[in-house]
């Protein structure tokens, strides 16, 4: 995560509360986060790729992989390929779940961004979007 701006930090830290409030209340909870506060206990790979968060509970029933993008990666060619990856590893899993971390203003683009992306999807995901104001 070094050199990563301060906006994209402000935006990872939001996954990990928001997550973490919303998962870590199943028995065993395994959060893995691309963050200085979880040190080596960095994200496996998924297609190449680091997501910014990852979590399970143990035994896994559920998968979650959150993703946090700046106006700029948002836009780029490198982020459409890297949420695929994404989407493809969740859609062969069931219940899992991907949250996607974006500047309030940039939601929308966010979201036809998600719906554009093509993959086969053997078990619903569920999406997320998470922005940089937090709701009431």
């Amino acid at each position: 995560m070094s050199g990563e701006s301060f906006q994209h930090v402000s935006l990872v830290e939001r996954l990990i509360d928001v997550i973490g409030a919303r998962h870590k209340t199943v028995g065993s909870f395994l959060m893995l986060a691309d963050h200085h506060s979880y040190g080596a206990d960095r994200p496996p790979k998924i297609g190449g790729y680091t997501p910014d968060v990852f979590a399970s509970d143990l035994p896994e029933t559920f998968h979650v992989l959150g993703e946090a993008k700046t106006p700029e990666d948002l836009e780029s060619d490198r982020s459409a390929r890297q949420i695929a990856a994404f989407l493809e590893h969740l859609s062969l899993r069931p219940s899992s779940q991907f949250y996607l971390a974006v500047p309030w203003i940039c939601l929308p683009r966010a979201q036809g961004i998600i719906r554009s992306l093509q993959y086969v999807p053997r078990y619903e995901i569920q999406f997320h979007f998470i922005t940089d104001i937090p709701r009431g």
